[in-house]
């Protein structure tokens, strides 16, 4: 005799709304690795043994939050992009933006457990059909990844980062309004005018073996452990032990765990991409796609998994999220130096480089969580974005480039 699904009272129901909204406020205020059963149950207004009578850990309350509420985010934030690479269009691209302007804590928080669940096991066994599914939805075993996947999950890393960065850093409707524009232009491109680009492997991104002063291997150190584990399970004994050192060595360096990310930090983000004397080429054919190709390769793998965590970190500390927005400010610091040049033109070379790091963070990122960018022909997306900034978002680009080489070579930028 089959059995009969039990019918749950309308207080058990209001309960695990309460819970779910609960665990989102302290996803978004502590980070996924510091939500407790204790504090979401307080913040739902439950007692203690409530909460423990429905989830058996932290573990269990994520996967069904996962389940319930943020996964059902995640795939609409998808197919909206996907809708947009199908059918471009100002009715298709628009809602892109809306979802954003308009993006609430759900979205937010869907964006941080996607990105965090690949080193909690748990929960990744719930998160894996939403990557095989839409993420993975084309791969080389089906065939060549298309044009417009490889447009749409491009998007999608773009719009996932743009969520997440506005939750820290606010809105501007201004550079939504350009991108906006410029991306229903490179979407707009037939991807039979677009033309392969010759790749090289990217060197850039490689972590280089540490030398043998103390501060090049904590920091070889830092990278590994942060990004496998996490900032918040990177102790520095465990730094300490796989540089070789003692704790102690390490604090006669670095106040604190903060003060040695941040370092380590400088030292990775220094890519070439990001200083201005070599900015001025992203534009050339084939840079852009070159740049978010080594994103997506897994000569990357240890780069982008500790820029990952430490962005993610930096939402609940003050002090690296200053850190993180001293180093991705340097390219802007050029702009008010520039002459004979509109602010209309400063605010669009502005909004270029913005764009440009949201993509390549956004691949950067999102390759954590899934392979199949290494297959993406990322130059359906470069090579029309490339041409929609030069006809209308910095039409004076060359200008603007004679003029930052001037600038790097008499103020050093």
């Amino acid at each position: 005799m089959p059995r009969t699904q039990r019918t749950r009272s309308a207080r058990a129901v209001a309960n695990d709304a309460a819970i779910r909204e609960a665990a989102v406020t302290e996803v978004l205020r502590v980070g996924v690795d510091h939500v407790s059963l204790r504090d979401v149950g307080h913040q739902a207004g439950l007692t203690h043994g409530a909460t423990y009578a429905r989830y058996e850990d932290v573990d269990e309350l994520l996967v069904d939050l996962w389940n319930s509420v943020l996964c059902d985010r995640a795939v609409a934030m998808f197919e909206l992009c996907m809708t947009a690479a199908e059918e471009p269009s100002t009715t298709t691209v628009g809602p892109i933006f809306d979802f954003i302007r308009a993006k609430t804590p759900m979205d937010v928080a869907s964006v941080q457990v996607l990105l965090t669940s690949r080193r909690i096991p748990t929960l990744h066994e719930e998160v894996e059909p939403f990557i095989q599914n839409y993420l993975e939805r084309e791969s080389l075993e089906s065939g060549p990844v298309s044009s417009t996947f490889a447009r749409g999950i491009t998007i999608f890393a773009m719009t996932m980062v743009q969520i997440f960065a506005d939750s820290q850093f606010g809105l501007d409707r201004d550079y939504q309004s350009v991108l906006e524009k410029l991306l229903l232009e490179t979407l707009e491109t037939d991807p039979r005018d677009v033309d392969e680009v010759k790749l090289h492997e990217p060197e850039d991104g490689i972590v280089l073996a540490p030398g043998d002063d103390l501060k090049t291997q904590l920091a070889y150190a830092t990278f590994g452990v942060v990004g496998k584990s996490g900032y918040t399970r990177a102790t520095i004994s465990r730094i300490a032990r796989r540089a070789n050192c003692s704790p102690g060595a390490i604090y006669k360096l670095y106040p604190s765990k903060e003060d040695l990310v941040i370092a380590a930090f400088h030292d990775l983000m220094r890519a070439r991409w990001m200083r201005a004397s070599n900015f001025i080429d992203v534009l050339e054919e084939g840079s852009l796609t070159q740049l978010l190709y080594g994103s997506a390769s897994s000569h990357n793998a240890v780069r982008r998994s500790f820029t990952l965590e430490t962005a993610l970190a930096a939402a609940h500390s003050d002090k690296l999220r200053g850190a993180i927005l001293g180093q991705l400010s340097e390219l802007e610091a050029v702009i008010p130096l520039l002459t004979n040049i509109s602010d209309d033109e400063k605010n669009r070379l502005r909004y270029l480089i913005r764009s440009i790091m949201f993509v390549t963070i956004g691949v950067t990122f999102l390759s954590t969580v899934t392979d199949s960018l290494e297959h993406v022909d990322f130059n359906q997306f470069a090579e029309p974005f490339r041409r929609a900034v030069l006809r209308d978002g910095v039409p004076t680009w060359s200008e603007m480039c004679h003029q930052i080489l001037e600038l790097v070579e008499t103020r050093g930028f």
